[in-house]
């Protein structure tokens, strides 16, 4: 048998025509594979590169840690911070003309290194002693943190105002604390 040199010319061009086109199937998923992976290479590089400035201020997130925490208060293992920090803010009114008729601890939580005392206060007095009591908290730092207040007039007495407040005290014990 004979092939014409017409047929070989189809034969060979059918034949490089489903050469390049398996070619093209199996390899064009692969393209898009490797697009993909591209893609995903980047964003790897970029989270990579803040991990790596993140890490490289860790000692400065340290240092700043330590400076916070060092302001705050240290209890013993056995303190009852229940009854010391109320009256801590008890004396703070008290220097500023605020009435607290009523100071209750809600609850002790740990959070890491670091205790956390809310106390519910319910107070009676003047803007301006309001005004300089809370300015005397916030002077204190991060020890206290006003989570929310209250405010309402007092019906029958003229510039006097009453209401509520929740004061979160943050504060630390001693080693060995579990």
């Amino acid at each position: 048998m004979k092939i014409s040199k017409r047929e070989l010319i189809l034969g060979m061009t059918t034949l490089a025509v489903l050469l390049f086109g398996f070619t093209y199937w199996m390899g064009g998923s692969k393209i898009a594979e490797q697009r993909e992976m591209a893609s995903e290479k980047v964003r790897l590089r970029r989270q990579i590169e803040l991990h790596k400035r993140i890490l490289a201020e860790k000692e400065n997130w340290i240092g700043q840690l330590d400076a916070l925490q060092a302001q705050l208060p240290v209890y013993g293992r056995k303190a009852s911070v229940n009854v010391d920090l109320p009256k801590e803010i008890k004396r703070i009114a008290d220097r500023h003309g605020l009435n607290l008729p009523l100071t209750q601890p809600e609850g002790e939580n740990r959070i890491g290194s670091l205790n956390e005392l809310s106390v519910r206060c319910e107070w009676q007095g003047t803007l301006e002693a309001l005004v300089h009591f809370l300015h005397d908290l916030h002077a204190q730092g991060i020890r206290f943190d006003i989570r929310q207040i209250d405010i309402k007039p007092v019906a029958k007495e003229e510039g006097q105002l009453k209401g509520s407040m929740i004061i979160n005290c943050a504060y630390r014990r001693e080693a060995g604390e579990s």
